[in-house]
């Protein structure tokens, strides 16, 4: 059914909060990061903010959901790809990118996981916001799986290892990394790519 104007704007609007949002959280951090300074980006009202959400938190999980709609379908990458063209090390860095290129390409991609610690010491003495991260960390995992599952199905990684187990080391040493580039310009992309190969091998 087509959308009238009133819809249209809507979805407009809240577009233009998430992306704000994702911005100042980027920038600022979640903890210092104010409602005026979202709605500030955007050039709507407060009243237009709590027109879409409960609280700065709420706007958070929707914001973890958006990134994870636009990162939909990296994981199928290296299905384009083949070994006997390709290397391990190759499909990795390209399938990195694409991620990275579907998050907009945001320079302050690193930056993110700093956040995501911000909000969990923001909101751990919330038993429902804990139980949500939780679960996120989960999707986040049986993504990763799938990259992996990826990778076997194309021959780059051998049957015997365990996705899954494999799949939660990968998210640790991703935002290891992440977080040590951040806070002390730690390695290059180069040596990130090699570090995962070596994970994968």
């Amino acid at each position: 059914m087509k959308k009238n104007k009133f819809q249209l704007k809507r979805e407009a609007t809240y577009r233009k909060l998430i992306e704000a949002a994702d911005k100042c959280f980027l920038e600022k951090g979640f903890a210092a990061t104010t409602i005026g300074d979202i709605v500030g980006l955007t050039g709507q009202t407060n009243g237009a903010f709590y027109g879409h959400f409960e609280s700065k938190e709420q706007l958070f999980l929707h914001i973890l959901e958006y990134r994870q709609q636009l990162s939909t379908g990296w994981t199928e990458t290296p299905k384009q790809y083949r070994p006997e063209t390709t290397t391990l090390e190759e499909v990795i860095t390209i399938s990195v990118m694409r991620l990275q290129d579907m998050l907009k390409g945001n320079e302050n991609f690193q930056n993110w996981i700093l956040v995501l610690v911000d909000f969990y010491l923001q909101t751990k003495q919330n038993p429902e916001m804990r139980s949500i991260l939780e679960k996120k960390y989960l999707e986040w995992v049986a993504g990763i799986e799938s990259f992996i599952d990826a990778l076997k199905e194309q021959g780059w990684v051998s049957q015997d290892k365990d996705s899954h187990q494999l799949a939660k080391q990968i998210l640790a040493y991703n935002d290891g990394i992440s977080m040590n580039s951040v806070l002390f310009g730690g390695p290059d992309a180069q040596s990130y790519i090699q570090g995962l190969v070596k994970l994968l091998s």
